[in-house]
């Protein structure tokens, strides 16, 4: 009997790190697959390739923002459609980064942070995981002018 109580106090914090482990591994990639799907944003903005940034998306993805005070929704296909196919002329002076991913079962929320010359872009994603894949279905997004 004291064996087996020596055993039992010897395999419990064994088998809890084993699982604390597992979970991380298990979230690690979660959070991976999720900058996956924000990397193809990034790479759109950087190539002006609209095809790239709609792999970030879900086809119903809207994007929000405040003009003058009142609350402004462009569909992701005006979005889109507004990108030029080109980099930016001044591109070697743009940096992208993103700064927070959380989430939880099948729902992320990611920040990101576009340093562009003349203005600093916070974009506030929401991503769900549909079809094995995350994808942004809402952005928002605060624009500074420098």
């Amino acid at each position: 009997m004291l064996a087996t109580r020596r055993l039992l106090l010897f395999s419990l914090p064994v088998l809890a790190l084993a699982l604390t482990a597992f979970v991380r591994i298990q979230q690690d990639d979660e959070t991976a697959a999720i900058r996956d799907a924000l990397q193809f944003y990034l790479d759109g903005h950087a190539t002006g390739d609209a095809e790239i940034m709609a792999k970030a998306f879900h086809p119903s993805a809207r994007l929000q923002y405040i003009r003058d005070g009142e609350v402004t929704i462009r569909s992701l296909e005006s979005f889109l459609g507004g990108m030029s196919g080109q980099p930016a002329a001044d591109e070697s002076q743009r940096k992208r980064q993103i700064t927070m991913v959380d989430y939880e079962g099948p729902v992320a929320v990611a920040r990101i942070e576009l340093d562009y010359p003349q203005v600093l872009f916070t974009d506030y994603m929401q991503l769900l995981k549909t079809g094995g894949e995350w994808k942004i279905v809402n952005k928002i997004y605060h624009i500074q002018r420098k």
